[in-house]
């Protein structure tokens, strides 16, 4: 389990980041390690401090 801080982004929101490692495992980084592509993501609420990511195909 990853610790991450959550921290200000800018335009009244708060974000938090994913590690490296659980991104390569979806495919996600290019052989350079970095974000290929364009992709986009559902977060919902879920109550008491429970959030959930879905990546999302577009």
């Amino acid at each position: 389990m990853a610790i991450r801080k959550l921290q200000e982004v800018g335009g009244g929101s708060t974000g938090v980041t994913l590690p490296k490692d659980d991104l390569q495992l979806e495919d996600l980084l290019d052989e350079d390690g970095s974000l290929a592509g364009e992709h986009h993501a559902h977060v919902s609420y879920e109550g008491e401090g429970t959030w959930t990511l879905k990546l999302l195909d577009m």
